[in-house]
């Protein structure tokens, strides 16, 4: 018989033990970046679409796009399902892509499926703040990227964060938000600010400031963390319905 109380602590890795939620499906890193090979850059994303270990729906094609890689750093493949990207409030919204199968170790990478239908950078206003690089407050991308706004405009670019939702393994689904507007390119079109005429942006950690040489960094722990306590809950409520349905049925 299968149980669904536990007793163990509330922590993630308790829950993780006591929920079934498998360390692969919680060992994920959430990246974004932005490709453009119209043009020379050093700032591509690396890893890429051909590189060892990278799997993705997209083909080697030209690209102007905004990119997701999903690292996953477990021990087992994960499904991720119901991949959904939404820029300007929730006023666009991209949700084209099919299931993919990420291997253990491995990179999924979630950009165009067809010529420039993910040209993220394409979707913001003009320049907030009037920032632009090579202003040191912008690290290299400017707009809403940069950490020098005034509050009006830090309000306003809170408003317009780029968000990627999807689910791991059939679970609740999970959203990250780019805090750093590097899928949306600091909410303008990246390519009226670029230093060397190119739009690339190198992979950042989802919900960390933008550096247009990419940064290091791991999943979002408050994310993961209620990801887990959601499993918790529903495997709770499982539990004291059939408790609830057994109690009925000895009562008649």
């Amino acid at each position: 018989m299968t149980k669904y109380l536990c007793t163990t602590a509330l922590a993630a890795i308790s829950l993780a033990t006591c929920f079934g939620v498998t360390e692969a499906r919680a060992a994920l890193k959430v990246f974004v970046g932005y490709a453009d090979n119209l043009r020379p850059s050093g700032f591509f994303p690396t890893p890429w679409l051909g590189d060892s270990g990278v799997v993705s729906q997209s083909g080697p094609e030209t690209f102007d796009a905004g990119a997701v890689r999903i690292q996953n750093t477990g021990a087992s493949a994960v499904t991720i399902s119901g991949m959904t990207v939404t820029l300007n409030g929730g006023a666009n919204v991209f949700n084209f892509w099919n299931p993919l199968v990420i291997p253990a170790g491995d990179n999924g990478i979630f950009t165009q499926t067809s010529q420039f239908n993910f040209d993220t950078s394409d979707f913001g206003g003009g320049v907030v703040g009037g920032i632009l690089p090579p202003n040191p407050a912008a690290h290299g991308i400017g707009g809403c990227s940069s950490s020098g706004l005034g509050a009006a405009d830090a309000a306003f670019c809170a408003t317009v964060r780029p968000v990627v939702s999807f689910s791991v393994d059939g679970a609740p689904v999970v959203s990250f938000t780019d805090t750093g507007h590097i899928l949306d390119t600091g909410h303008y079109d990246f390519i009226n600010g670029s230093l060397d005429g190119n739009e690339s942006i190198d992979w950042n950690a989802i919900g960390t400031g933008a550096s247009r040489g990419g940064t290091g960094g791991v999943p979002e722990p408050s994310t993961w963390a209620m990801m887990l306590i959601g499993f918790g809950g529903l495997a709770f409520a499982t539990y004291r319905t059939r408790k609830g349905t057994a109690a009925a049925a000895v009562a008649v």
